[in-house]
């Protein structure tokens, strides 16, 4: 039963504390911490095109773009875990900074290497004899890619890697800063940020991939130092994270036990929130069947559509405007009740629009699937990052966020594995219809597995009963003449 002997201020205080927009965006904290993530992810947009194209473009082997696709998620299957306990027990600011910094460093590599790119392909091999006269030798100019590959893949693994630790960390620190009742609210202007990013990131790439690959690189090495310096505006103006105080330990064996055991407790912290446990669930499935996606995006657009990089960006922008749109949306409704039923909606859109990219090839039809990525991508994140942050105690969300990250991550290497595996021998549309099929089988029965559980209901059951009450009370209250000034709160 709920208590229904609430006064007259705590009951048009609970009517009053609804989501707010204004708190949100006057949060400096907040606002500082997403302005250096967008231009982070403008950088990272601009690089990963640049690199995919180039590679793409040196060896046309759709196998190479899926170890590409493998190396860039590797990190986050092989160092989720740890880097979900450090955002638990160490400062979230300097994660991120640290992450930024080696991410700095990757970029520049990339500008070296593009650098001696020439010195590192091509190899000179002697032909015939050298001419008794002129003592010339004719040189036949080899190209050898392996000594390009191989820096930029160790690169692409170092920046995926440094990538890994900021994401645990600024989730974590989000709810630190952020009230809970406006966490939908800032996981979508966190939303927005990142499409913003990659309309203006992507468009940029394609334009600066068209003109140099160099000037690419250049630019993505700039976006990282203004990000970092933003970065440590946070260490003034931010709120330092409480002090984890733990027993130090004797050896390094103990130490690796004790992080064992951090990391047990992040799977145990999310089998007790069915919800989280079946939405990572599904999550996974629609990652591992997305992997073909991601392996063959490239390729039809080259292979089969010959379109370039300009239209990639335009595609790509296509996707971040639908999903600024569905940002502002879930920003201006401020909270959503069914969770589960919204991401449930949105795995049913997933599916049926693999099944068009699979058989369709047509610009304009690509276009619309773009555009419609863009809502379902945000449909997606945000109300999963946001019933993560609402559910699980502060302390362990850096686990349960690293958790997020490797159940994806190996999901998408196994289905980005499969289809690099195959792509030489199978036509694109097969396998996407192969994968759009498994990943019909997974929707239906978690469809039919989260209605018996009934984890399509709502999020905030005893919420909303307890705000029905307390409205009837001070609506009554407030007709019999009774007044009262509104509580001063802080975000």
């Amino acid at each position: 039963m709920t208590d229904q002997n609430f006064t007259v201020d705590e009951m048009v205080s609970k009517i009053e504390d609804k989501p707010s927009i204004r708190q949100v965006l006057t949060n400096a904290t907040f606002m500082v911490l997403f302005a250096a993530q967008f231009i982070e992810n403008i950088g990272r947009s601009i690089s990963g095109l640049a690199i995919e194209f180039l590679i793409f473009e040196l060896t046309a082997s759709p196998f190479l773009m899926g170890v590409l696709s493998i190396i860039w998620l590797s990190p986050f299957v092989i160092i989720a875990p740890l880097a979900g306990v450090l955002a638990d027990r160490f400062d979230q600011r300097k994660l991120m900074l640290i992450s930024n910094i080696v991410s700095a460093l990757a970029s520049v590599g990339f500008v070296i290497t593009y650098l001696f790119i020439n010195q590192l392909t091509l190899i000179h091999y002697p032909l015939g004899q050298p001419d008794q006269i002129n003592t010339l030798v004719t040189i036949q100019l080899v190209p050898n890619y392996l000594h390009v590959l191989w820096p930029l893949f160790v690169l692409c693994f170092i920046n995926s890697a440094s990538a890994a630790f900021f994401f645990p960390s600024r989730n974590a620190y989000t709810r630190l800063i952020v009230k809970k009742k406006n966490l939908l609210i800032a996981n979508s202007v966190g939303s927005s940020v990142f499409q913003v990013a990659t309309i203006f990131g992507f468009v940029l790439a394609g334009l600066l991939a068209a003109r140099s690959y160099l000037l690419s690189f250049i630019f993505d090495v700039g976006t990282f130092a203004v990000s970092g310096i933003l970065i440590g505006v946070i260490f003034f103006i931010g709120r330092k994270p409480p002090e984890v105080v733990r027993e130090k330990s004797k050896n390094i064996r103990q130490e690796i036990q004790r992080f064992g055991e951090d990391i047990k407790i992040g799977y145990q912290t999310i089998r007790e929130h069915p919800k989280i446990s079946y939405m990572l669930l599904v999550f996974s499935f629609t990652t591992f069947s997305f992997g073909a996606i991601n392996v063959l995006f490239i390729v039809i657009l080259q292979g089969e559509m010959n379109l370039g990089a300009t239209w990639y960006g335009v595609l790509q922008a296509l996707m971040g405007t639908s999903g600024i749109i569905t940002a502002i949306v879930l920003m201006r409704i401020g909270k959503i009740n069914r969770k589960i039923l919204v991401l449930n909606i949105t795995f049913i859109a997933i599916t049926v629009s693999m099944y068009i990219f699979a058989v369709v090839r047509n610009l304009y039809v690509m276009m619309a699937i773009m555009f419609g990525y863009g809502i379902m991508a945000v449909c997606l994140n945000v109300p999963s990052s946001t019933l993560i942050q609402e559910s699980v105690p502060y302390e362990r969300q850096g686990r349960v966020f690293g958790t997020q990250q490797l159940l994806q991550g190996v999901a998408q290497l196994l289905g980005m594995g499969i289809v690099a595996l195959i792509a030489e021998y199978v036509l694109p549309m097969y396998v996407l219809l192969a994968s759009s099929g498994i990943l019909t089988i997974a929707i239906i029965l978690g469809v039919i597995y989260s209605g018996r559980k009934g984890l399509m209901g709502s999020d905030y059951p005893e919420t909303i009963v307890a705000e029905d009450i307390m409205k009837e009370k001070a609506q009554s209250a407030l007709a019999n003449g009774i007044s009262r000034k509104p509580p001063i709160e802080q975000d």
